[in-house]
């Protein structure tokens, strides 16, 4: 558009210019004038600024001007003879050109008088400081008559030459008038691309500063998964350290509650029990939140039986506590399928949360309803709503939003009154929402409290769920064989117990690692293969996958897991091992015992309890092998095995973590700080455990721990012959 409009200019311009000169040149070559009998010259200059102010009038020649009648401080547009002047003054201060324009002409006693304008610019060290208008007027004689006619014609020529350029100069004006809107475009089209070239630049500072944010991003993320696997390792390391002795406490204790304790040895018992149980559901609580929050939490999807389900853990449940009395009244749709498909031992976590909160916010008779009912279905799916409502302590409104929150209770001395975490709800919560549910609460402070909340599940095909009972299953169970891998020799103890427990007749074998293990199974068929994960040599997965590469039938013996850790991930890299099922220590003998008969296709029968007095104390020692001793079940033979065993085996234990810390073997630092503190733990070596421990706080921290494990090693030394010398008192005893 810019480039057009200049062009156009330049070409009228050309035009003008060529014009004139024509005229001129027909002039001259019409008229012939003699201008060697021109008579007269009068020449007179005014200055004007370039707004066409006159600056003065002291020129004596003014009187001779054609603009004489101006004065000074007037303006050139106040000449009324020609209006155009003013354009005439402008044009030239705009282009700093001369411009010539005939003012008048007249023939009075045959002179002929002529007089012309002449713009010029004045410019002073380049600066156009004003324009000069020179008059300057001409007497000629006239000329022969014979001349008249060309003069007139001349005239004429002129005149239409003037109207030509009057006309030229209209067009000029409406040309400056659109070159300058075009010039005021142009320097608009400038500014925008003066601003589009800062926006650019801004544009590339951002997505500099982007980059460098992804980068550091980058790096966060990096930084963020590191510390989750670390917070994964953590808790699966301390899950683990913290089940190895939960599951010697309820186990053992599991053992005592079946020797006849007396009354006051019983109510020791169940407080160590329930003890146990709530610190086992507060780890629980920690995992699954944190499994949660991971995003690692899967729920399963198989058939199950809703009532029995429901059924079963009102039962479970129904069982006072701290002698209170509960009762659960249940109310089920007779509308809801038999068999449902969705995970069971989440809905069963759902309700046994709910169910224990209100127990726990009840007073002694607590009565609670829990109400179950089809809301809808939909192609495959049905919408299952539940009610768990109770006559307990009531909820304040205010407080009603929070209570699904984590590590949050209703008040702030809920936890120093009532116990717990505050983790119970917001899992439960999460959970309900894993299941495409959402979850409500309804109370008033001491009315109680209602909790709703729904599940959406899937059809089943199947309109029972079918157990397979073994006619051979009391001959099989006199005959069942059981290979135990385990290399912690407490731990063998407790199994082998347990299992003797339920079923006196059972054939137990040990294996004391993976490696052995293959070899146990590569010559005998074993009903069922009881295998702890982690252990020295070979661990249990690899061992799984060794035994299933053994010829068949040897090769499809039926695998159990049992170990303190407690993620998905180390239960499913035990199912990609090959092997059958999983145990989380500490385990409920129950269900330990259900899943051997499961998989050696038995039915459990009930146990069959041994009868034995526990006695023993430790004295004024720095040790206490009293649950040796009730693990041993006052077997004193066994008591001294065991004792053999720890005294062989304890120094080069502590020689062998020794040498770890010095070559910085984390692995072998883990299994032998594992094994000893197990063993500590049993015979009641509080100060070994203290110092055991903070060996392991100091290696992480980068100290020294090689003063610290010269101490342990010398406890062990005094130590040792003290219990050596007390078991022998006790066999004496005996």
């Amino acid at each position: 558009m810019v480039i057009t409009i200049v062009l156009i200019s330049i070409l009228t311009l050309v035009v003008l210019v060529f014009f004139v000169m024509y005229i001129k040149w027909s002039a001259k070559n019409a008229t012939m004038f003699d201008y060697n009998q021109l008579m007269q010259k009068r020449t007179s200059t005014l200055y004007f600024d370039v707004d066409g102010f006159l600056l003065s009038d002291n020129d004596t020649t003014n009187r001779d001007h054609a603009l004489g009648c101006l004065r000074t401080g007037d303006n050139i547009s106040s000449y009324t003879q020609n209006p155009d002047m003013a354009v005439y003054l402008k044009t030239c201060a705009r282009y700093r050109g001369n411009l010539h324009y005939k003012v008048e002409r007249e023939v009075e006693n045959n002179v002929i008088k002529r007089t012309d304008l002449i713009f010029s610019p004045f410019i002073s060290n380049g600066v156009l400081r004003g324009v000069s208008v020179t008059s300057q007027t001409i007497y000629t004689k006239n000329r022969e008559a014979e001349l008249l006619e060309k003069t007139r014609n001349l005239a004429t020529k002129n005149d239409e030459a003037q109207h030509l350029i009057e006309k030229l100069d209209a067009e000029r004006a409406n040309l400056e008038i659109a070159f300058k809107k075009s010039s005021r475009h142009h320097i608009q089209l400038q500014k925008a691309m003066y601003r589009i070239e800062q926006q650019n630049h801004e544009l590339e500072q951002a997505i500099d500063t982007i980059n460098k944010q992804n980068a550091e991003l980058g790096r966060k993320n990096e930084e963020i998964s590191r510390s989750n696997k670390m917070k994964e390792v953590f808790l699966a390391n301390t899950s683990h350290e913290i089940r190895t002795p939960l599951n010697a406490i309820i186990g053992f204790t599991n053992l005592l509650l079946k020797m006849n304790p007396n009354e006051q040895q019983l109510r020791y018992l169940e407080n160590i029990k329930t003890s146990s149980r709530n610190l086992l559901y507060i780890i629980n609580d920690i995992l699954d939140l944190s499994k949660i929050e991971s995003g690692k939490m899967e729920l399963e999807s198989i058939d199950f039986d809703l009532r029995d389900l429901v059924r079963k853990c009102a039962d479970a449940l129904s069982v006072g506590r701290d002698g209170k009395k509960v009762t659960i009244n249940i109310d089920i749709d007779d509308t809801l399928p038999a068999v449902v498909v969705g995970d069971p031992f989440r809905t069963n976590q759902i309700l046994t949360n709910l169910i224990n909160n209100s127990v726990k916010f009840t007073g002694n008779n607590c009565i609670i309803g829990l109400k179950i009912n089809l809301l809808n279905a939909d192609g495959d799916s049905i919408n299952v709503g539940f009610e768990v409502s109770d006559n307990g302590i009531g909820i304040p409104k205010e407080r009603q939003s929070e209570i699904f929150k984590s590590f949050t209770q209703a008040n702030v001395d809920t936890t120093r009154k009532y116990g717990g975490t505050g983790l119970g709800l917001s899992i439960t919560r999460q959970l309900v929402e894993m299941n495409g549910g959402t979850i409500s609460v309804e109370s008033e402070p001491n009315c109680g409290a209602t909790f709703r909340f729904n599940l959406v599940l899937k059809k089943s095909e199947k309109t029972a769920i079918a157990e397979t009972i073994s006619n051979e299953a009391q001959i099989k169970l006199e005959k069942l064989s059981v290979l135990l891998v385990e290399d912690n020799v407490i731990n063998q103890q407790l199994a082998t117990d347990t299992l003797k427990v339920w079923n006196p007749n059972i054939e137990i074998e040990l294996a004391a690692n993976g490696q052995i293990a293959v070899e146990k199974a590569q010559k005998k068929l074993y009903d069922v293969v009881l295998m702890d994960v982690q252990m020295p040599v070979m661990d249990g997965n690899a061992a799984a996958r060794a035994i299933r590469s053994l010829p068949a039938p040897n090769c499809n013996v039926p695998i159990i897991a049992m170990t303190a850790h407690a993620f998905a991930e180390e239960r499913d890299r035990c199912l990609a091992s090959g092997m059958n099922d999983y145990v989380m220590k500490p385990f409920d003998p129950d269900d330990l015992c259900a899943k051997i008969c499961k998989y050696a296709g038995l039915d459990a029968p009930a146990a069959q309890p041994h009868i034995k007095t526990a006695n023993g104390a430790s004295g004024q020692h720095d040790f206490d092998i009293s649950l040796l001793i009730n693990a041993c079940a006052d077997d004193i033979d066994e008591l001294r095995r065991v004792i053999d065993v720890y005294l062989t085996t304890m120094p080069s234990d502590i020689d062998e973590l020794k040498a770890a810390y010095g070559s910085s073997d984390n692995e072998k630092i883990r299994m032998k700080h594992h094994a000893l503190q197990t063993a500590f733990g049993y015979m009641g070596m509080s100060t070994a455990v203290e110092k055991l421990n903070a060996a392991r706080q100091s290696a992480a921290d980068g100290a020294d721990v090689s003063e610290l494990m010269e101490q342990l090693a010398d406890l062990w030394q005094q130590t040792a012959p003290q219990i050596k010398e007390y078991v022998g008192g006790l066999a004496n005893k005996a």
